[in-house]
C-alpha cells in the first residue's frame, strides 16, 4: 500500500512539472497570436484605407479629365460653329440659328481740366461711359432684341435702352419698350463713333433722353424714317398714374448715295468709310402734363425740331446741323432756343484723325443767355476702327452756359463765363 502511495505522488509530482509548462507555453502563444492577429488586421485597414484613397484619386482624375474633355469639346464646337456661321467671337447662337445673342462693351476713360475766370481750376480723371449692351434675333429674324445700360461718372446705372422688335414682310418694323433717340443725327449714331471725346454741347440741350413707348419705322435703299409714340421728351422712368402727357418724334432720312452704317461714323476711316451724302430731319412734338401741382410738374406744348447734312468721302467728313426748341419757360431748360453745330474730320495718315467743331446757341426768351464753342483734337486710332481710340483736344467757350443742359460732356461747367477745356480720353470697345 505505502509504496503505491508514493508510486501515485511521484507520477502526479512529474505530471505537473511536466504539464505546468506546457500550459503557460500556451498562454503566451495566445497572447502572441493576438497581438499578431491585431496587427494584421491594423495593416488591413490600412491597406483599405489606402486601396480606397487610391480608387477615390483615380476617380477625381477621371472626373477631372472627363470635365477637362466636356469643356474642351464645347469651345471647339463653338468655335467650329462660330467659324461655320460666320459669326463674329462675341456672338453665340442656337443650333437652327433662331436665337442669337451679341454682346458689346464700350468704355470710355477722361482726364479733363477746365479753366474758368470765376472758378477755381478743376480737373481729375473720370470713368465717363462704361456701357454694356446686348442684341439678337428671338423665334428667327422677324423677332429681335436689344438691352443696352450704361455707368456714368455718377456711378449709377442708368438704362440706355431695352426693346423688342417685330420685322413685317413689307419691310417695316416695330419696336416696344425703352427707346432709343431718334430725333438727330448726333442723338442718333452709336456713342463708339462720336468724333473726338464727346457730341457737341448743343446736342445734349436736345437730347429726348429714353423715353417709353412705341416705334415704328422702315428703310429703303434710299429713305428711312423712325417715329415714335412716348410719354414725352425727356419723360423717362415717370409714373403712368401720374401722367397726362404725350409725346410724338420723328426722324426722316434721305440718302442720294453711301453706306447707311457708314454715314453714321464721325470718324472716316479711310479704307472703310466710302463717299455718302446723307440729308436728315427730326421733329418733336409733347402736350398735357404730368405730376401736375409737384415739384416734377411738366405742363404746356413743347415742339422741337432739326435738320442735318451729312458728307463723306475716305478720310475726310463733314457735317452741319440746326436745332430749333420752343418750350414753356416755366421749365427747365425751356424757352424758345436756336442753335447750329458745325463739324469736320479728315485722316493725314491711316491712323491719326484731326478734327475741328464750331457750335452756337441763344435763348430768346426766359434767361436769354447765348454763347459760342468751338473744339479741336486729334485721335489716335490705331486699329482703323473703333476698337481703340486714344483723344486728345481743346475746348473754348465764349458767353454763358448756365441756362443748358449739361449732358455727357465732361469737363464743361453751367456757369456765366467763358472757359477753357483740356480733355483726353482712351477709348476700348469689345
Amino acid at each position: 500500500m505505502f509504496p503505491t502511495i508514493h508510486v501515485l505522488k511521484v507520477f502526479l509530482f512529474a505530471a505537473c512539472f511536466i504539464s505546468g509548462p506546457v500550459v503557460v507555453a500556451r498562454d503566451d502563444d495566445e497572447g502572441t497570436g493576438n497581438r499578431v492577429q491585431a496587427e494584421i488586421e491594423a495593416l488591413r485597414n490600412e491597406i483599405g484605407m489606402l486601396r480606397r484613397r487610391s480608387e477615390d484619386t483615380g476617380l477625381d482624375r477621371e472626373r477631372r479629365t472627363e470635365i477637362r474633355r466636356v469643356v474642351v469639346d464645347a469651345l471647339h464646337d463653338a468655335q467650329t460653329r462660330s467659324q461655320e456661321s460666320g459669326r463674329r467671337w462675341n456672338e453665340i447662337a442656337s443650333a437652327d440659328g433662331d436665337f442669337t445673342l451679341e454682346a458689346d462693351v464700350l468704355m470710355q476713360y477722361d482726364w479733363v481740366l477746365n479753366s474758368t475766370s470765376s472758378e477755381p481750376t478743376r480737373y481729375g480723371f473720370s470713368l465717363d461711359n462704361l456701357r454694356l449692351s446686348l442684341g439678337g434675333n428671338l423665334f428667327g429674324p422677324k423677332w429681335s432684341y436689344g438691352v443696352c445700360a450704361s455707368v456714368g461718372a455718377n456711378g449709377l446705372f442708368t438704362p440706355e435702352y431695352a426693346y423688342v422688335q417685330y420685322q413685317f414682310e413689307s419691310g417695316y418694323f416695330v419696336q416696344a419698350g425703352i427707346l432709343s433717340e431718334y430725333f438727330s443725327i448726333e442723338q442718333a449714331i452709336n456713342t463708339n463713333e462720336q468724333l473726338g471725346a464727346s457730341l457737341s454741347f448743343v446736342a445734349g440741350q436736345f437730347d429726348a433722353g429714353e423715353p417709353e413707348g412705341l416705334l415704328l419705322g422702315r428703310q429703303s435703299d434710299r429713305w428711312r424714317f423712325w417715329t415714335t409714340l412716348s410719354n414725352g421728351w425727356d419723360q423717362e422712368f415717370i409714373d403712368p398714374l401720374e401722367n397726362r402727357r404725350t409725346g410724338v418724334m420723328a426722324r426722316v432720312e434721305f440718302k442720294p448715295f453711301g453706306d447707311w452704317n457708314s454715314l453714321y461714323m464721325f470718324n472716316p476711316y479711310p479704307e472703310v468709310v466710302g463717299r455718302g451724302l446723307l440729308l436728315g430731319f427730326g421733329g418733336a412734338f409733347d402736350w398735357g402734363d404730368y405730376a401736375a401741382g409737384t415739384a416734377r410738374s411738366i405742363s404746356g406744348d413743347a415742339t422741337r425740331a432739326t435738320v442735318d447734312l451729312s458728307w463723306q468721302r475716305s478720310g475726310v467728313g463733314l457735317m452741319v446741323a440746326a436745332y430749333y426748341q420752343d418750350a414753356p419757360t416755366s421749365q427747365a431748360e425751356g424757352g424758345r432756343r436756336w442753335a447750329a453745330v458745325a463739324q469736320g474730320a479728315f485722316f493725314p495718315v491711316s491712323d491719326w484723325n484731326v478734327y475741328g467743331r464750331g457750335e452756337w446757341g441763344a435763348i430768346e426768351n426766359g434767361a436769354g443767355s447765348e454763347f459760342a464753342m468751338t473744339t479741336v483734337g486729334a485721335s489716335w486710332i490705331p486699329a482703323g476702327n473703333s476698337t481703340l481710340k486714344i483723344v486728345f483736344e481743346l475746348v473754348r467757350s465764349w458767353g454763358s452756359t448756365a441756362d443748358w443742359s449739361i449732358d455727357g460732356n465732361v469737363g464743361i461747367l453751367a456757369v456765366d463765363a467763358d472757359q477753357t477745356v483740356l480733355r483726353t480720353q482712351i477709348q476700348f470697345v469689345f
